[in-house]
């Protein structure tokens, strides 16, 4: 039985906007090239503000958008990113430190930009099978100003953090995922010690609109589920092309935000769900997908009843 729920949940955009005009007369490029070719047209990337911060931020978000909520009972902390600091101390830990929550355990997972999936599908089985009520979900990343990405790759990509809250109510609601670690042909996704990153586009583009789908069809067969049902799909903003095409072939509503923000890896999928929540977009029992897919290769759907 899943008893998992959301209880609320936060994000954190950094104020400075990059749009494409300025980016193109940056590194030579046709006016008009970035949306064509991604469909993005402005991201926002940090000044004075470190990973850390703008995750403490996105939770705060939280915490104000919702004032019933009591942090302190919080019973894991879960944070994903690709950008780190810090090996030691990691994120996870620098978040419980900031809001001096006690009895709480912390961990980090990385798993290329499709780890909030793998950390919400651990979050559940806490909850569901553990004596913790309450678990923290944050993805956060700052890749304007990380070095293992080439600069002229920097039109792709933006800052920002989300999180989610999730309790234990007791309350029997739909929930199944399906995640899957596909090492085999990684090599079209790689970072190595160096911190040099390197993508072949037209594999990750094959896998991301093939992949997926049969992801997601095998969910819903799992889950003996109608797609009429499914409320939105909210993936990892990764490219507008990609998203559109997935949505084309599965016939589900994907929701995409990536024009605003661009590829915010770990915190794409947090941000947009923040945004479909604030908007009331999706209520309670509704049922959305969520989909993850990157480096590693990994892959991963989860849907659940909000």
């Amino acid at each position: 039985m899943n008893s998992m729920k959301i209880v609320g949940t936060g994000k954190y955009i950094p104020d400075k906007k990059i749009d494409n005009d300025n980016l193109e007369k940056i590194y030579n490029l046709d006016k008009g090239y970035i949306k064509k070719v991604t469909g993005i047209e402005t991201r926002y990337y940090v000044e004075n503000e470190t990973l850390d911060t703008i995750a403490i931020n996105s939770v705060k978000d939280l915490i104000e958008k919702n004032s019933k909520i009591e942090i302190q009972k919080v019973g894991i902390i879960i944070a994903t990113s690709t950008t780190i600091n810090n090996v030691m101390p990691s994120l996870s830990f620098q978040i419980q430190k900031y809001f001096d929550i006690k009895n709480c355990m912390c961990l980090d997972v990385l798993a290329g930009c499709s780890a909030f999936i793998n950390a919400l599908d651990i979050a559940q089985k806490y909850l569901t099978y553990s004596d913790i009520d309450y678990a923290l979900v944050i993805g956060a990343e700052v890749l304007s100003i990380n070095n293992y990405i080439n600069d002229k790759d920097k039109i792709l990509f933006g800052d920002g953090a989300g999180c989610v809250l999730l309790e234990n109510t007791g309350q029997e609601k739909e929930y199944f995922s399906l995640i899957e670690s596909i090492s085999q042909n990684n090599d079209i996704l790689t970072c190595d010690k160096n911190n040099n990153l390197y993508m072949d586009g037209k594999g990750v583009y094959k896998f991301a609109t093939t992949k997926t789908v049969e992801n997601i069809n095998k969910l819903i067969e799992k889950a003996d589920e109608n797609k009429e049902n499914i409320k939105y799909i909210i993936p990892h903003q990764s490219n507008l092309k990609i998203l559109e095409k997935i949505s084309q072939k599965l016939d589900i509503k994907m929701y995409t935000n990536i024009r605003k923000y661009g590829n915010t890896f770990c915190a794409s999928i947090p941000i947009a769900l923040d945004e479909l929540v604030t908007m009331n977009e999706i209520k309670e029992k509704d049922k959305i997908i969520l989909l993850g897919y990157g480096g590693g290769l990994n892959l991963g759907s989860i849907l659940m009843e909000v």
